[in-house]
């Protein structure tokens, strides 16, 4: 509600509607009854659900599009790209952490016994010739640990390294804990990719004039979509493997699976239809463009891994 005063409180520049031209602040009272204060809660909340929706309908169906309207300046009616990229993270990895089992159970009584067997025969098939070369008094049925002590790391002490071999060794017997904390680690590690990723795209349409901050927009909506669809294939798999074990209901789980194996397609197109619709080249270009920005990509993926497991070693 707007004040009776023709005055802004902040600055007490003379107003000129409903927003001061001088310092920015709103001509509003906050001082009212709580059931103002209720009314316009619902109404900012519906307000943004409106603006999500609609942004959510844009992201999953139209390739591309959420990029061009904001590169075309139509903010006021979709949620920013970071904000949507932080949302949809968020919930897809707390949905993703909560219907993966990371509990590693050991092997039964009856498994154990396999393995002793698998274990005996191997042992007997080896020739006599080559039992000669086997250290004296060694047992290949038994497991052996991690040993560092001949192997020179760099810029690592002894003591430092005798450190990563006690906490390697820790999380071979714990790998319940150490595969929890990666997975708590992949959104961060995500985010710090996302510049990279971005970057990569400024490289490869270098004549294309476009900002950096334009190809970062391509670079969170594709991973908003791509996040998205990953937790809905997951979710649908989870919900319908139960339903294998009823023969009545088995269809269910084949319809899922289609539906799971639709979206992976699906998502392959959308990456390709939103670099023809954003930077708008020929097919030829764009199909190759997009063969070699699948090959970096997946080697991004792989050198963040390899980042995140160092790090999930060394803070253990």
């Amino acid at each position: 509600m707007p004040t009776k005063d023709n005055t802004c409180k902040n600055c007490h520049e003379q107003l000129q509607g409903e927003y001061c031209h001088h310092c920015g602040q709103q001509d509003k009272q906050y001082i009212r009854s709580m059931f103002a204060v209720v009314g316009d809660l619902f109404g900012e909340i519906g307000h943004w659900d409106s603006r999500f929706y609609r942004t959510l309908v844009g992201l999953f169906f139209k390739p591309g599009f959420l990029s061009l309207e904001f590169v075309r300046g139509r903010h006021a009616s979709y949620v920013p790209p970071l904000r949507l990229y932080f949302f949809i993270s968020l919930v897809s990895f707390m949905v993703l952490t909560s219907l993966i089992d990371f509990e590693v159970k050991p092997p039964s009584a009856e498994e154990q016994q396999k393995l002793e067997e698998v274990q005996k025969e191997l042992e007997q098939s080896i020739p006599e010739e080559a039992k000669t070369y086997l250290p004296e008094g060694a047992d290949i049925s038994k497991t052996t640990g991690l040993n560092l002590e001949e192997t020179d790391l760099p810029l690592m002490s002894p003591e430092e390294e005798k450190q990563l071999e006690n906490k390697i060794a820790y999380l071979m017997q714990n790998p319940q804990q150490f595969s929890q904390k990666l997975v708590s680690m992949t959104p961060q590690m995500m985010l710090l990719m996302l510049p990279f990723w971005a970057l990569f795209l400024k490289l490869i349409y270098l004549f294309g004039h476009r900002y950096y901050l334009e190809h970062l927009t391509v670079a969170l909506h594709t991973h908003a979509f791509i996040l998205l669809t990953l937790m809905l294939v997951t979710v649908l798999e989870q919900l319908t493997t139960p339903l294998l074990a009823y023969d009545y209901w088995r269809w269910v789980y084949v319809l899922a699976d289609w539906v799971g194996n639709l979206l992976l397609i699906w998502l392959i197109l959308y990456l390709l239809l939103t670099q023809k619709r954003f930077y708008q080249q020929s097919w030829p270009f764009t199909i190759f463009k997009f063969l070699v920005s699948g090959v970096i990509y997946l080697g991004l993926l792989v050198a963040s891994f390899v980042i995140m497991v160092i790090i999930g070693i060394l803070s253990s």
